[in-house]
């Protein structure tokens, strides 16, 4: 998807001009989760809608720009999510464009020595048919790599069916499940307390539950048992792409650069990292 990102301290201004500073950028879930693990050292292929012109173009250039692999069907329309931040807090309008592009993901050489499938909730929320992602997720499993999901909305949960959703990402045997507190009692299944343990899930039930806190940190449940990291320090300025970047640093280096990853994140404006936000399309 397009990123636009309207950066305006003092909030906007009722019919009337607003000062800002507006940045393009790639974005979407799983292309921001990509631009982290390219930050941090790893190399990333992305799967997703692609275009011949326009902003779907932009967004391809400004990924394989930053060293990703971009793979993927053309599409009719690109995405676009515009993002208003105001001291610290934020807006988004989102339009995902076409979805048709899901019915055509399939296994091919993109999936070769991967390490992770990295599986966004969005992409599980508009499949047309979710068979073709749980077939995906098999092959990856099957060539060596672990699958990581992100439950990405408790809204869009409920609006599609708990226990439906439930049993569709369940069905992609993840190694990991990433979601906020929100998006996890959504799913029917209680909040681990301090101590407490997770119901057995996904791949024999040695799934890893990464569950985003926000202000008060993430806690890790690793075999049934809840390790809380607190935020690190950091001074906040977009909470934006938080979870993806905390997403791509456990999938490179476990909690400890999770959290490294996610406090950068916040201490700037935008999803990506700054050293792959171009000034303009």
């Amino acid at each position: 998807m397009l990123d636009v990102i309207v950066d305006a301290p003092g909030g906007l201004v009722p019919d009337d001009d607003t000062p800002a500073h507006i940045t393009f950028a790639a974005g979407g879930q799983a292309a921001n989760v990509a631009g982290w693990v390219d930050e941090y050292g790893g190399h990333a292929r992305l799967f997703g809608p692609r275009a011949e012109a326009g902003p779907g173009r932009f967004v391809d250039e400004a990924l394989e720009a930053a060293g990703i692999e971009v793979h993927g069907p053309v599409t009719g329309r690109a995405g676009t999510v515009l993002s208003v931040v105001s001291a610290g807090a934020r807006s988004l309008a989102s339009d995902p464009g076409s979805s048709s592009w899901l019915e055509q993901v399939a296994p091919g050489p993109w999936l070769d020595d991967a390490d992770w499938l990295f599986v966004s909730g969005y992409a599980l929320f508009r499949a047309p048919r979710p068979q073709v992602l749980v077939d995906v997720a098999a092959a990856a499993r099957a060539r060596g790599a672990q699958v990581a999901v992100d439950l990405s909305s408790a809204a869009l949960i409920n609006a599609y069916g708990p226990r439906r959703f439930r049993a569709l990402w369940e069905a992609l045997r993840p190694a990991v499940v990433l979601a906020n507190e929100q998006e996890w009692a959504a799913t029917n299944t209680p909040v681990p307390g301090d101590g407490g343990r997770a119901s057995g899930f996904g791949a024999g039930g040695a799934t890893v539950l990464v569950l985003k806190q926000g202000a008060d940190g993430c806690s890790f449940v690793i075999d049934g048992v809840t390790d809380h990291r607190p935020a690190l320090p950091a001074t906040v300025h977009d909470v934006t792409g938080a979870g993806d970047a905390l997403a791509a640093g456990f999938m490179l280096g476990g909690p400890d650069l999770a959290m490294q990853a996610a406090a950068r994140c916040v201490s700037q404006v935008g999803a990506q990292p700054h050293t792959l936000l171009p000034d303009s399309p």
